[in-house]
């Protein structure tokens, strides 16, 4: 057999025999179980019903051991020396991410063969799994799918839910990725989440991580270092080694179970940037090629700050993407939330030297502010940078997601921090330009719950997260807090304050509110969809002091926006034409459009209609 251990390929690698290369292999007679540990020196197998069994190494570093009778169902373990613990391919845990892994085939594969909608009909909700619903499970989210759909979302973007120490944590710091986490539910519930959803015309994406492991309970390092580059640490601990092809395998098989056996339609790949391997290109495009050998129309978000165009460019003829499918824009985010909000440092908005309102022109017509592969500097007043070449809905827009609000002291969303108008306008902006737009959950409701960060630590390892909250939100999160001031991460009534109130819908704000956002979603349905199915053939825009005009040409028409993201009232040259829809004041007036501030409007016409 080949050895997977060194060489980066520019492929994914078969597995053998059709079957995965990690975790065990089952049948009704027999099971072979398998670890990758090339630096061990002896390796054992740990039956939860007593049974040891001596595992053999082989010289592709994988333990093996084929055991009969230990089918599906089957607790176990390893141990070398004084070491016990999980198989880092787990697919399920009995007692958390320290406790017995589970045999189990996997499920069957869905039988769709093509995508619940086309791409540029999303309209994304970032969920988590543990707080959208008072249950805190997959089966409470699934009771509440109707919600959402009726709200005008299509798609659910899940924060992750692989296998992390404790019962409350946001996912990020997980140790066993295979496994969904067993206080959401069994993956039988999981899936039925998944067919629920397609049931009704919603899609799903997870959120994966591929950039590291959490801290507590990573027993991999004890017992393959090798797993790690040495060259590599992030802000989250050290860095995954993707120069090694098997090391590079596991994180392919794992993306390729979510898309095939749980059936997801897509997967957002957090923070790719932070994987610095020097062989890091070639694993994120061959980890591309590899879910979409499992599923040619899935949908591949990633968050890079690195803002790299190549990664999103799509096929000439097919206009189908190569690679990824979309970024989340980090650039609009920082000058939208900047604008509404008059925060800087704490939006990412940080250089007051900047123009807002030609970066805010910038992104809604490029895409980036900030191209990363631009020639020279690269600032609001410089256009037509390679984002510029990508079609709109290559860009995720937002104004919050998990981060945005979990990341502040206060652990506050934009709807209590500023005026009403405001974040209409934000709303507005992020739902009607011709790019993708992701809310936070309850934000279709402008729901004022916070979503402060939370674990389930043992008191050592909480404390040390405790403590590195402080050093985080001073040193990446530009909040100098005093010492007491933040939520204690491990207390259980902060993952309680950070669960949705559903109760809060039934009150007239809120129900206002949602009408609002349904009457949003309904104009991108009937005027941004029917254009954005065609190709983006141009993207212009003007600006009358601080008041913008941009113009998506499409094939089939033109979708128009006027904006004005200031205190007062503006008056610009501009004829509305077609069926608009506003907020705020909006009134026209012979050749010239009045806006009141904070307002905005906009409105398609379709060649030959």
């Amino acid at each position: 057999m080949k050895n997977l251990s060194d060489t980066p390929s520019s492929a994914p690698t078969e597995n053998r025999d059709g079957q995965p290369l990690f975790g065990p292999v089952t049948d009704p007679d027999t099971t072979e179980f398998r670890l990758w540990a090339p630096g061990l020196a002896q390796l054992d197998l740990v039956l939860k019903d007593g049974g040891r069994h001596k595992m053999e190494k082989r010289d592709d570093g994988f333990w093996t051991v084929r055991v009969d009778g230990a089918g599906q169902g089957t607790r176990y373990r390893f141990r070398t020396g004084e070491l016990e613990f999980p198989d880092l391919a787990s697919r399920q845990q009995d007692g958390d991410a320290a406790g017995w892994s589970i045999v189990r085939a996997p499920m069957a594969p869905s039988t769709r063969s093509g995508p619940i909608r086309p791409w540029h009909e999303t309209v994304i909700c970032e969920v988590h799994i543990g707080t959208v619903s008072p249950e805190g499970t997959f089966n409470g989210l699934c009771e509440r799918l109707e919600h959402f759909r009726d709200a005008g979302y299509t798609c659910l973007e899940i924060m992750p839910i692989n296998e992390f120490p404790g019962s409350r944590n946001w996912g990020y710091d997980g140790t066993l990725i295979f496994a969904p986490e067993s206080a959401y539910g069994t993956p039988e519930e999981l899936r039925a989440l998944v067919d629920r959803a397609h049931d009704l015309g919603l899609s799903l994406v997870l959120d994966v991580v591929y950039n590291l492991f959490g801290d507590h309970a990573n027993f991999a390092r004890d017992y393959v270092p090798e797993w790690f580059d040495p060259e590599v640490e992030t802000p989250w601990g050290p860095g995954i080694d993707v120069n090694k092809e098997i090391v590079r395998q596991f994180y392919f098989e794992n993306a390729r179970m979510w898309l095939t056996e749980y059936d997801f339609d897509g997967l957002r790949f957090d923070s790719v940037h932070e994987i610095k391997s020097a062989t890091r290109d070639n694993f994120l495009g061959d980890l591309a090629k590899s879910c979409r050998a499992a599923k040619p129309h899935a949908r591949l978000i990633e968050e890079n700050a690195e803002n790299l165009a190549t990664w999103l460019e799509r096929n000439e003829s097919t206009n189908e993407p190569v690679n990824f499918t979309a970024q989340w824009n980090d650039d609009m985010h920082h000058v939208l939330a900047f604008l509404v909000s008059g925060e800087g440092r704490k939006t990412g908005y940080d250089d007051p030297s900047t123009d807002p309102y030609a970066d805010l022109e910038k992104a809604l017509v490029d895409g980036f502010v900030h191209d990363g592969e631009a020639d020279g500097e690269s600032d609001g007043t410089t256009r037509g940078g390679p984002g510029g070449r990508l079609p709109p809905d290559s860009f995720v827009t937002y104004i919050e997601n998990h981060d945005q609000i979990g990341n502040r002291a206060d652990g506050t969303r934009l709807s209590e921090r500023i005026a009403p108008e405001r974040l209409d306008f934000a709303h507005f902006v992020k739902f009607l330009a011709p790019q993708i737009p992701l809310c936070f959950m309850g934000d279709e409701g402008n729901l004022g719950s916070p979503f402060p960060f939370f674990v389930d630590l043992p008191p050592g390892a909480a404390e040390a997260v405790r403590a590195d909250r402080y050093v985080q939100m001073r040193e990446m999160f530009n909040e100098d807090v005093p010492d007491g001031a933040l939520p204690d991460p491990n207390d259980p009534q902060t993952f309680e304050a950070a669960k949705l109130p559903w109760e809060d819908f039934h009150q007239q704000a809120h129900r206002d509110a949602l009408d609002r956002f349904r009457m949003l979603a309904g104009f991108r349905r009937d005027h941004v969809w029917p254009l954005a199915a065609t190709p983006c053939l141009d993207a212009r825009s003007s600006r009358q002091g601080n008041s913008l005009i941009v113009n998506w040409e499409f094939e089939a028409g033109t979708l128009s926006m006027a904006l004005n993201p200031v205190d007062s009232p503006c008056e610009i040259a501009c004829v509305v034409h077609g069926t608009p829809v506003s907020t705020g004041t909006v009134a026209q007036a012979g050749d010239n459009l009045q806006l009141g501030p904070w307002s905005a409007v906009a409105w398609s016409s379709r060649k030959g209609g």
